[in-house]
């Protein structure tokens, strides 16, 4: 019977061939879908995720990893004293303007970037070569997918809250969906603008000795200098709150939900239409296995089999486009990001509706006679 099931795949192969890519496409509509939400909370939190620290210190109850005002410079010397701290960096960002030669405006969130030698220096996605341009004063990367919206290009000058820099290099993988991200280091920051950094920065980043337990050592922080003073959190318990509070306040999880909806009417309703008629062509064989003496059982297992096999191709067609769908993605500096979580859960989702749409199209032999399906 197994056997069976292949040959008339493979004999009926344009029967079952709308079916396939059907399934493939409402695959891949979910896989998009989620790919392009995911890549927006991770572009949102791009100077976060990247940093190499292993836990964050912000302004006390904050709701988003950018909304973080100020942290008492007085405070570090707290974290120095702690064993388990290997090193303290301090780091500021801010909302503000850029300008070009031509007069033309643009809200960017600049980044100050440790350049200092050690275990914060930099962010991950940026070489050290490129990292090295910032030593020079008021020198500023951009990510290359927004070159042309900040009309940058290496060695030209722009203007930032008032104070001319130039553009050092760009750097890829740092595209943000709210606006484009300057990096500069630290120090030039502060001479951008001294108010961002007057009273204490918005953040200290704290590098752990891995002999230490990390959630040990946030109870720690938290109780030398109380809720109230600030907030320590790992990157990831902040990326995900970010990401949260992104999601509701910014109507994005509405939006998503309701593309999701229509992702799944698409593959249950189309795809189980599509699948159910490639099935029903077949009832005349199946009614003659029937009249042979073949068991309903032995025919559930040939359509299973059948849907198994028409999903294991659909899948694999589905992860082929997705693959040329990321590249195009990253070249063109839109943030996608596709995990095997994702493609685990969407398989399953696929051979689900695969299977599911087999049986219910055999159910009509369950109901006819043999005669009548032979005429």
């Amino acid at each position: 019977m197994v056997s069976l099931a292949r040959q008339n795949l493979v004999h009926e192969w344009r029967r079952f061939a709308a079916a396939i890519l059907t399934l493939a496409f409402s695959g891949l509509l979910i896989l998009v879908q989620v790919g392009l939400l995911l890549g927006q909370l991770d572009a949102f939190t791009l100077p976060l995720t990247r940093s190499r620290a292993d836990l964050w210190i912000t302004a006390p109850n904050i709701q988003s990893w950018d909304q973080s005002t100020v942290v008492p410079a007085r405070v570090e010397g707290l974290f120095w004293s702690h064993p388990a701290v290997l090193d303290v960096h301090e780091m500021s960002l801010g909302y503000t303007d850029w300008r070009t030669g031509d007069g033309a405006r643009q809200n960017v969130m600049i980044v100050g970037v440790n350049i200092r030698p050690g275990a914060l220096s930099g962010l991950d996605g940026i070489a050290a070569d490129t990292l090295a341009v910032l030593s020079t004063p008021e020198t500023v990367l951009v990510d290359q997918a927004d070159a042309a919206k900040l009309g940058a290009t290496v060695g030209g000058t722009a203007e930032i809250a008032g104070r001319r820099v130039t553009i050092g290099g760009f750097v890829r993988g740092f595209r943000s969906n709210l606006m484009p991200l300057v990096f500069t280091s630290a120090e030039s920051l502060r001479r951008i603008n001294a108010d961002w950094t007057g009273s204490g920065p918005p953040y200290f980043l704290l590098k752990l000795d891995p002999r230490f337990d990390v959630e040990q050592v946030r109870q720690d922080l938290e109780a030398a200098g109380g809720v109230q003073t600030y907030g320590v959190a790992t990157p990831e318990e902040l990326a995900a709150k970010s990401a949260l509070f992104w999601l509701e306040e910014s109507g994005a999880g509405t939006s998503f939900g309701f593309s999701m909806l229509l992702a799944l009417l698409v593959g249950v309703g189309v795809t189980g239409q599509t699948l159910r008629g490639a099935v029903i062509a077949s009832l005349k064989e199946y009614a003659t296995l029937r009249a042979l003496g073949v068991t309903v059982g032995q025919l559930r297992a040939i359509v299973v089999e059948q849907s198994l096999w028409v999903a294991l191709v659909g899948n694999l067609l589905m992860f082929a486009i997705a693959g040329l769908l990321s590249g195009l993605a990253w070249f063109m500096g839109i943030p996608l990001v596709l995990t095997w979580w994702l493609g685990g859960i969407t398989t399953l989702f696929v051979t689900a509706i695969a299977c599911l749409s087999g049986l219910v199209a055999l159910s009509v032999l369950y109901r006819s006679e043999p005669a009548d399906l032979l005429r």
